[in-house]
């Protein structure tokens, strides 16, 4: 026996005998190097003299037994890992490669380089081990029938597998002689292990695993290079097409010698996304199963698993604190009761007499947090959250539910994501994050509710026993301090709100409405539209006042008499009382071709279709959020006087389109009557210590951004809000792009405004020219904006004279120059090949008139 020494053999590092795993040859391992070596099925001991083999199954004893000591708990929870058939440890290909190694050992004389050669590929025909999450006794004995049925389903084996087994065991010695003593697999079975949850959200990321399938090739069919799932525990890559086609016979790897599990859940995320924006179907998503060799029958992929709690990796205020709140509820066991927002007459306002229940007692125990649907109508993800699953109730929030369902029919993606708890918990605490005047903060409630006596929620429900609707409804009134307080609110804080992406407004008696709302539709933008007043327009045919629908899709039809006609679709969330007017659901303008090709609704769902002209009648505009797959979110909390702009530079290093924004505290919990005006200007920083103006955007509103397609480079920004009711006060500057952006804060660039104001002078046309007073290379111009709030006053003297000038602004209302000058006279000296700018801030409403005094000096 070699004596061992602290250091490890593998990677030469010094390691601590507590800290290492000894091989049964003697030689120390550190808990890395050791790890690795147990991914990979085993290996060759790294000692050159040393012929030992690393077999997995004593590996994974090592595993199980450094799991077991381990007491810690995350979440307040429990971890248990099957230990599984011991022959699943160290699987027949294993096994074989383990004697294989050993019988050329033997042979000192071969080169280690042939020894590695010869070794078969390591494989594990059946899963591994599952670790499964503790939550109740029912739940747990359901989820372990569950996966001993999978073990024991896998052990039946199609012809195709028998034979690849057949030529492997006579290929190497027979599986027979490898098998481990039945002690040792009583040993390994009785073994209780626990082990801590990784509390991560898994996310997929379509665009690299795109990027990755033009150097790669499904190792299935060895000839798609598109749409490959990597799975990173056998680093096998799969097409969509063979996924589709052999997955669910085998639920594991089906690569040949392979075999390894497959992460379910990222299985899932990767087909729901490539599905819905790689491939453009919207048809259910289907996988074959052999239930038998003469029975088959389709599935579909909708098989999600919510976990109970769901870390993102992303900055949430107040997430520190619902996770200690939530671990000693789970410790103590003991059921959560929100001391903000209780089940008192203040937190349901002073218009409504309720009682209050916990979710136990209003669902009699039968209640999921996302219930499935029975409804072929939808896939994927949708069969869980979806426009049909809400249903308003006695409080005026349609606002609220009109955009949660419009962003749950096009994005129900984005939608689960606001949800940090996906699962019911018996605490009863239940957390959402929000996009709070322009920061992520986590959001938690109780689970008791406002009922009837008859047990039935007042306000809003889902149509099935799901919980996800209530949970955020609630967390939203929690926001304004009481159910009451938060009916009557925007669609654009809603949509801000739960995406965080940048949304504007769309009048339909603008003159290029139509321009715009085809604008949308091709950037595939989340829409809710609002009808007319009753006192400005009568609201006829079914449509409610006042009310806020989501506009669902567009959809071009040809009419056999009217020729193309282009519908939109919207949703009441009401569930009901639908338009019925042209195109409406007893409209004689349907022909039954048309019927079924728009599968147009029987029953009052609140689902119907309307005429773009109708629609501007009936509807006063239309809220947009410019939503897009895997743009990136960044922010930082600015406190700014009224006076006085703050300079932040950044960096781009990935090119594409970014939304910068100023982010004020909302009015509707900030007790002001309006917002402040807020002021933005981006520049690039160039080489030559110049500016470039890139966009800028004024207004009197919480939400100020910008839209810029960005190149490599520094980029400037000048940020400032003119206070109504503050001296100083707080904002956010936040952006959304394809990267996230780090915002530094700079001093302040009295040259910045200048320069780019100059460069926006020399490429302004027309410009006014001394001509007639004998001087055609002096010209001058201005220019006043009112959508950046920037204005100048430019003269470029290109002659051999000097400009010697004095203007006189009668009417300079709603105008102010920046330093250097002040007050309505300018006093220009200008020199041959010399530039003079005036930089001037526009108000709201400004007005001008000025008259101008020259003479010429050599």
């Amino acid at each position: 026996m070699i004596k061992s020494s602290l250091k490890c053999v593998k990677c030469q590092q010094e390691t601590k005998e507590s800290a290492s795993y000894k091989a049964k040859c003697g030689h120390l391992y550190c808990n890395k190097c050791i790890d690795q070596i147990t991914a990979e099925g085993g290996s060759n001991c790294s000692e050159k003299s040393c012929t030992n083999f690393l077999n997995i199954a004593d590996l994974m004893n090592r595993q199980f037994q450094k799991l077991s000591n381990s007491n810690q708990m995350v979440f307040g929870k429990q971890v248990t890992m099957f230990p599984g058939d011991p022959k699943k440890l160290a699987s027949p290909s294993q096994q074989n490669k383990a004697t294989a190694v050993k019988q050329n050992n033997q042979n000192l004389n071969t080169p280690r380089n042939q020894q590695k050669n010869t070794l078969p590929r390591r494989s594990v025909q059946e899963r591994s081990p599952v670790a499964i999450q503790t939550k109740s006794k029912s739940q747990m004995q359901k989820v372990t029938d569950r996966v001993l049925q999978q073990q024991n389903s896998a052990k039946v084996i199609n012809p195709k597998q028998q034979q690849t087994q057949q030529r492997q065991q006579a290929q190497v010695i027979p599986q027979q002689q490898v098998q481990q003593p039945k002690q040792q697999q009583l040993k390994l079975i009785q073994q209780n292990v626990q082990i801590q949850p990784q509390k991560q959200e898994i996310k997929v990321d379509i665009d690299n695993r795109m990027i990755e399938s033009f150097s790669y090739k499904c190792d299935y069919c060895h000839s798609n290079n598109s749409g490959l799932f990597h799975n990173e525990i056998c680093d096998h890559r799969l097409c969509y097409d063979c996924i589709q086609k052999y997955y669910d016979d085998y639920c594991v790897c089906f690569v040949k010698d392979c075999g390894w599990q497959i992460n379910q859940e990222q299985l899932n995320q990767f087909m729901l996304t490539y599905v819905t924006f790689q491939l453009g179907e919207v048809e259910e998503v289907k996988l074959k199963r052999q239930q038998s060799s003469n029975d088959q029958q389709d599935i579909l992929i909708s098989k999600f698993q919510f976990e109970e709690v769901t870390l993102q990796h992303m900055q949430i205020s107040n997430m520190n604190e619902f996770i200690k709140t939530f671990d000693e509820l789970k410790i103590k066991e003991k059921n959560y009761i929100d001391l903000r927002f209780g089940p008192n007459d203040k937190s349901v306002g002073s218009n409504y007499s309720v009682t209050w229940q916990r979710l136990n007692v209003i669902f009699n125990g039968d209640y999921q947090f996302f219930a499935k649907a029975n409804d072929n109508k939808r896939f994927g993800l949708g069969k869980y959250i979806g426009p049909q699953d809400i249903i308003q109730g006695q409080l005026g929030n349609c606002y609220l539910l009109a955009s949660i369902s419009a962003l749950g029919n096009r994005r129900p993606d984005l939608l689960l994501d606001v949800f940090i708890t996906r699962a019911i918990n018996e605490q009863g605490i239940y957390c959402i994050r929000l996009c709070i005047d322009g920061m992520w903060k986590a959001i938690y409630v109780d689970d008791y509710f406002p009922v009837y006596p008859n047990l039935t929620p007042i306000f809003t429900k889902a149509k099935n026993n799901a919980i996800w609707v209530m949970v955020l409804e609630k967390a939203w009134a929690k926001l304004f301090g009481s159910y009451q307080n938060s009916a009557a609110g925007s669609m654009q804080e809603v949509l801000r709100a739960l995406t965080g992406a940048p949304t504007e407004v769309i009048w339909t008696q603008s003159p290029d409405f139509i321009a715009q709302l085809r604008k949308c539709l091709a950037n595939k933008v989340i829409m809710v539209a609002a009808t007319q007043s009753s006192d400005i327009q009568p609201i006829t045919q079914g449509l409610v006042p006042n009310h806020a629908y989501s506009v669902l899709k567009i959809r071009q039809i040809n009419h056999p008499k009217r020729g193309q006609v282009e519908l939109l679709k919207l949703r009441n969330p009401w569930g009901k009382k639908e338009w019925t007017g042209d195109w409406g659901q007893d409209s004689p303008l349907w022909t039954p071709q048309l019927r079924q090709e728009l599968k147009l609704d029987t029953e009052d769902s609140g689902v119907f279709y309307m005429d773009v002209g109708s629609f501007m009648q009936q509807f006063r505009d239309i809220h947009i959020c410019h939503i897009k797959q895997d743009y990136q979110y960044s922010a930082t909390q600015i406190k700014s006087s009224k006076k006085k702009a703050v300079y932040y530079s950044f960096k781009i290093t990935k090119e594409g389109d970014y939304y910068i924004t100023i982010n004020q505290r909302n009015q509707r919990w900030a007790g002001n009557p309006k917002y402040s005006n807020a002021k933005l200007l981006i520049c690039k920083k160039e080489e030559n210590h110049t500016y470039t103006y890139i966009a800028g955007k004024f207004s009197q509103f919480g939400e100020v951004w910008c839209k810029c397609t960005l190149t490599k480079g520094e980029y400037i920004v000048f940020a400032k809000v003119i206070w109504e009711h503050h001296q100083e006060f707080f904002f956010v500057l936040s952006s959304y792009g394809i990267d996230k952006l780090e915002f530094k804060q700079i001093k302040k660039i009295p040259e910045m405004l200048p320069s780019v104001l100059i460069k926006k002078g020399l490429v302004q046309h027309p410009k006014r020219s001394y001509d007639t007073m004998g001087q055609p290379k002096i010209q001058s111009c201005y220019n006043l904006d009112r959508l950046d709030g920037w204005g100048y006053y430019f003269i470029d003297n290109q002659s051999n004279v000097k400009l010697i000038s004095k203007i006189s602004f009668h009417k300079f209302y709603g105008l102010k120059f920046c330093k250097p000058h002040r007050g309505v006279t300018l006093n220009i000296e200008l020199a041959p090949g010399k530039q003079f700018i005036a930089v001037i801030k526009v108000l709201s409403g400004y007005e001008i008139e000025f008259t101008q005094k020259v003479q010429f000096q050599q």
